[in-house]
């Protein structure tokens, strides 16, 4: 074969593999073969919701944010404090006005304590030393003394996984050995009822690539010493929302098996940012509603969503454009998505999913009615399956986050195009007579 001829298969292979990754950062799916081939059917019921909360800048955010916030159907803002010898700490009290109008608000709170990328500072002279880990340790215990209640819960540390908050040169020993101290000193004080204290907000998964949080689930699970410490936090961004399932049932299984059998395994931080020219505003507003549905399906105590704003202006930045808002205050379309489905999620019964290879139904019941939520790509041939099975009368369908009103459920047998470019379907049934 010749160099030119063999180097038109390289260039077709890489063309092919180029747009599978444009299609996954775009959409979020994976194809059908290599979505959930180990698992293209499967099913579960759902005993409780998570806790939804929202990443919020304690500089910036105001009593009107709380506000919103809390009427959008979030339960929980969650937000950094470090000690005053760190870059970007802020005065005490303003941490104090924070908490206090979030309180006013009603909002519990997921409190980040964490220093330097050194432990206490972020200079390298500052060092992994032991007055590090004891100064740390006093600044994170006396803070939680300061700060108590039961709408209160802390985290201890933010990616030690990642450099720019942990520096490699300090092992994970060092944070590990902090957080045995915290309960000491917590003990000390006889803080009653403790608080709700969770280990690190790990930026990537436990397992043979991520010694750290590998080290950081074994030692939470085996060491007498971390036991104030109610569980593990983890960021588990991904191109796909609907893996996270797969990872919860590894991860739970390690922790139902281990001398720990109860601590809980939440998801602190999970976004995706619209930013240019990789992902539109209404891409982003249906994979964070995937994103909360992931965290429903794989019952996860906690699902927090980062942010709240975007923190700049420039739409080809991605870290500068995760917010539910934008940076001028105004909403994007994920603002309308979240209120339906939070709206639906908040005090639902009954609440169960199916999966058929790469799309979901996620049933429930509210206010006498049952309601289903389609989405994939087979998500709206899933519903018309449901409405051949029986008569679809009553049946209300619409697309959830947007503002068209809902259709009669007979629409979508009548007309194949009915709905056609919808992402989140929503079919309602008023009484309960739902199709099986």
């Amino acid at each position: 074969m010749s160099p030119r001829s063999a180097a038109a298969p390289r260039r077709g292979a890489q063309t092919r593999a180029l747009a599978l990754a444009a299609l996954i950062a775009v959409s979020g799916w994976w194809p059908v073969r290599q979505a959930h081939a180990e698992n293209g059917q499967a099913s579960g019921r759902i005993a409780s919701m998570p806790a939804f909360a929202v990443q919020i800048d304690p500089a910036t955010v105001s009593a009107r944010d709380f506000a919103e916030i809390r009427r959008l159907g979030f339960s929980h803002v969650r937000f950094g404090v470090r000690p005053e010898v760190v870059r970007g700490h802020l005065a005490p009290q303003r941490y104090a006005q924070v908490i206090a109008q979030a309180r006013q608000a009603g909002l519990q709170m997921l409190v980040t304590l964490y220093g330097g990328r050194y432990i206490w500072g972020d200079e390298g002279g500052d060092g992994g030393s032991d007055a590090s880990e004891a100064s740390f340790a006093a600044f994170a215990s006396q803070f939680m003394q300061r700060n108590a209640g039961p709408d209160l819960s802390y985290e201890i540390w933010n990616e030690p996984d990642n450099k720019t908050f942990l520096h490699p040169s300090v092992p994970i020993s060092r944070l590990l050995s902090t957080a045995g101290k915290i309960c000491d000193a917590l003990a000390q004080a006889g803080t009653a009822p403790p608080p709700s204290v969770y280990l690190f907000g790990l930026a990537r998964l436990p397992g043979p690539a991520n010694p750290v949080a590998e080290q950081s689930l074994s030692r939470l699970l085996t060491d007498p010493r971390l036991g104030c410490i109610k569980g593990l936090s983890i960021h588990p961004y991904r191109a796909t929302p609907e893996t996270l399932l797969r990872d919860y049932r590894q991860l739970g299984a390690r922790i139902r098996n281990s001398p720990r059998p109860g601590a809980q395994l939440i998801v602190s931080e999970w976004g995706y940012a619209s930013y240019l020219p990789v992902r539109s505003e209404a891409t982003q507003a249906t994979l964070v509603a995937r994103q909360v549905l992931a965290g429903v399906m794989a019952q996860a105590p906690m699902l927090g969503i980062y942010a709240w704003r975007d923190r700049g202006q420039a739409r080809w930045d991605r870290e500068a454009n995760f917010g539910l808002l934008r940076n001028d205050g105004s909403e994007k379309p994920v603002i309308a998505m979240l209120r339906d489905l939070l709206g639906l999620l908040s005090g639902a019964q009954d609440a169960q999913w199916r999966q058929r290879e790469d799309s979901f139904v996620l049933s429930l019941r509210k206010d006498g009615a049952v309601h289903r939520i389609y989405w994939g790509p087979q998500g709206r041939a899933l519903l018309r399956e449901a409405l051949a099975q029986a008569a679809p009368e009553g049946c209300k369908v619409r697309a959830l986050g947007t503002p068209a009103g809902a259709r009669p459920c007979a629409a979508l047998l009548q007309d194949a195009n009915a709905l056609a470019d919808a992402q989140m379907l929503l079919a309602s049934w008023p009484g309960g007579n739902a199709p099986p």
